[in-house]
């Protein structure tokens, strides 16, 4: 980016200074009605040269002054309504400071603000440019193209092209001045003529070479006519609907069955936690059956032990060797006895407790079972049944589009076989044509096919409905949508699709031009799509439209103005809000103006 504008200034006598800063990236201004959003870009157009003033002085503005960063340095521009002169104030060593007329012009061409704003995209000498079939010169000057990248409200709705001017009077010039910008050439050099000899061969190689393509289209086209025949006779848009329709079922069948699936894996998981807990609580009781027997056991030899007992016997103390009396305690029978019928209740209860328990676990595997048969049976539904039948109505779908596709190719073959036609009669004519100078055969094919590639894009990333074709048509320097031409829209479609020309005429020209500006201005791209009479595209356009801008204007100042803006992520984008309200934020551009 060789330069930005950084800041607009209007001021007045007695008036606060209105100032907007700019970002040199993506900035966006909006707000409603009677602003003074519009006043921005015809403030701009003044700073460019344009003779119409911006704002009404009976405002008490009376002075438009912008400041420009380059890579040397900053500008200061500064005009007062109403005159004819520019005083520049620069510290940019490219640039002196001093008075510049506002008219381009031969004469004195330094002290021009044509020279200038040239220069600061690297045009620093006076280049002529062509501006009829007749050769006539005519100087290169900054307003010739800055209506490309310059789309004002009127400019962007229009039906002609963004490219061009409005005035057929100065086509040539324009695009003259276009491959200027784009390759430097400026044809200051008459080319030389052809004689009558070489005139008549290069029309008979053309005149060869429209007989061979002929040929080849009509080849393919009676390829595809065979191709045809293989499909049966029937409505293919009414079957394409139906199998649309029985692939809409089995989806959502199969989108039940993935439902149904997940419920019962749910439940699997539920019961399989259940029947965990089931196993462990079963082991813990066999532990516990196992310690009740233990102990009965115990208890058992304990009362059979004391029961056998004589009353009494003597023994000898095995320390003093005394003799000791042991006499039978027929307390330790009774207490054995009472333990031993305790625990064998608690072992009835238990053995009770785990028949229920086994009994669970029982039911639950049975239930675990179902559940995984339901499982398995819906899984074969799926996966043998609905998917497979979802695979052949998508084939036979495919085989019906071919067919449609064959028709489409068709169709493309006859006109193409009526535009060689055309070209053949037409080089059969062609006389006097051939000394006039026909700007538009200047412009190289590369451009137009990767301007055309690049609207194509741009539109099929913004989601365009049934998007099937772009051409660049060179003879209206506009584009053909689908075989229909851009003038055919309202001004919603319009505005929408100047706009996207001169985005993309703007990245071409910032990656691949000898001279670009890298500056576009866009005033209301979608106000116009509220017009209730007005085809206009879906929101989703709308939307991707400012995406699309925010994403990818890099290295090119953008500004573009609009009441409404869709509510997307902005990212690092300069934004600027003008509320109309005198208590809430900026009310409008002129500070010391509201309505």
């Amino acid at each position: 980016m060789s330069f930005y504008i950084e800041k607009i200034i209007v001021t007045g006598s007695g008036k606060t200074d209105s100032i907007i800063e700019l970002s040199n990236g993506v900035n966006i201004i909006y707000g409603p009605s009677n602003t003074g959003k519009t006043y921005i870009v015809k403030c701009i157009d003044y700073m460019f040269g344009s003779k119409r003033e911006p704002i009404d002085i009976s405002t008490g503005y009376q002075y438009i002054k912008i400041i420009v960063r380059t890579q040397c340095g900053t500008i200061t521009m500064s005009r007062k309504i109403g005159e004819n002169k520019i005083e520049v104030s620069s510290n940019d060593n490219n640039v002196p400071s001093g008075k510049y007329a506002t008219k381009a012009s031969r004469t004195n061409y330094d002290k021009t603000i044509n020279s200038v704003w040239l220069s600061l995209i690297g045009i620093n000498d006076l280049h002529l440019v062509i501006s009829n079939e007749n050769y006539k010169k005519q100087i290169l000057s900054w307003r010739t193209f800055s209506h490309m990248f310059m789309l004002t409200e009127t400019k962007i709705i229009s039906e002609y092209s963004a490219i061009l001017s409005g005035r057929d009077t100065s086509n040539t010039a324009v695009i003259a001045s276009l491959i200027f910008l784009l390759s430097g050439q400026d044809f200051a050099e008459t080319e030389t003529k052809d004689t009558k000899e070489i005139k008549e061969a290069k029309k008979n190689a053309v005149k060869a070479y429209i007989n061979k393509e002929l040929f080849r289209l009509s080849e393919r086209n009676q390829e595809l006519l065979a191709q045809l025949k293989e499909n049966p006779n029937i409505d293919i848009a009414v079957e394409i609907e139906k199998i649309m329709a029985e692939i809409s079922t089995n989806e959502k069948r199969i989108n039940s069955s993935i439902e149904e699936n997940q419920k019962i894996l749910a439940q699997l998981y539920e019961k399989n936690e259940n029947l965990s807990e089931c196993n462990v609580l079963l082991n813990r009781y066999d532990e516990l059956t196992t310690q009740y027997d233990a102990d009965l056991k115990r208890l058992n030899f304990i009362v059979d032990g004391e029961a056998n007992l004589n009353a009494s016997f003597s023994t000898h103390c095995p320390f003093c060797d005394g003799e000791v009396v042991v006499k039978k305690n027929q307390n330790y029978i009774d207490a054995a006895k009472s333990d031993y019928k305790k625990i064998k209740l608690q072992a009835k209860d238990l053995e009770s407790a785990s028949k229920e328990l086994r009994s669970e676990k029982l039911s639950l595997e049975q239930e675990i079972g179902t559940l995984m048969a339901k499982k398995k049976s819906i899984e074969e539904l799926i996966g043998k049944e609905l998917k497979p039948q979802v695979f052949n109505l998508k084939e036979k779908l495919s085989v019906y589009k071919d067919a449609i596709e064959c028709q489409k190719e068709i169709d493309i073959l006859k006109k193409l076989s009526e535009q060689k036609t055309a070209d053949m009669i037409e080089n059969d004519t062609d006389e006097e044509s051939e000394l006039k100078f026909k700007v538009k055969e200047h412009l190289d094919y590369s451009f137009i096919n990767e301007l055309s590639s690049g609207i194509k894009s741009f539109l099929e990333n913004c989601n365009y409905d049934n998007l099937l074709s772009v051409i660049f048509d060179k003879a209206d320097m506009d584009i053909v949508i689908n075989g229909k031409k851009k003038s055919s829209n309202g001004k919603g479609y319009n505005a929408y699709f100047n706009s996207v020309v001169a985005i993309v005429l703007s990245r071409y020209m910032e990656s691949k031009a000898k001279y670009s500006p890298d500056f576009l201005v866009l005033d209301s791209p979608i106000l116009s799509l509220k017009e209730k009479k007005t085809k206009k595209p879906s929101e989703t356009m709308r939307n991707t439209l400012f995406e699309n801008i925010v994403d990818n204007q890099k290295g090119i100042q953008t500004i573009v103005i609009e009441n409404e803006i869709p509510e997307i992520n902005y990212k690092d984008a300069n934004i600027i809000h003008f509320t109309k309200e005198k208590n809430n934020g900026r009310y409008g551009f002129l500070l010391d103006v509201a309505d």
